[in-house]
């Protein structure tokens, strides 16, 4: 069996442990920070009605939801 390589969608360090939101395009980061509210929030000012945001985790640490 092969071992599976995980995909990340975000490799900058500066984004670990915190929320990030994509904007239309779903290729570029348009809002990031520690509350996904607040993140919902700056991507909506920005003209993305339904933003995309997903959790980054800090590296070598599990998250368990």
């Amino acid at each position: 069996m092969r071992k599976r390589t995980p995909q990340v969608l975000v490799k900058e360090a500066k984004y670990q442990g915190k929320y990030v939101a994509f904007g239309p395009d779903g290729n570029k980061i348009i809002a990031s920070g520690s509350d996904p509210s607040i993140v919902v929030r700056k991507a909506r000012s920005k003209g993305v009605k339904v933003p995309a945001i997903v959790f980054v985790p800090k590296d070598g640490v599990t998250y368990i939801y």
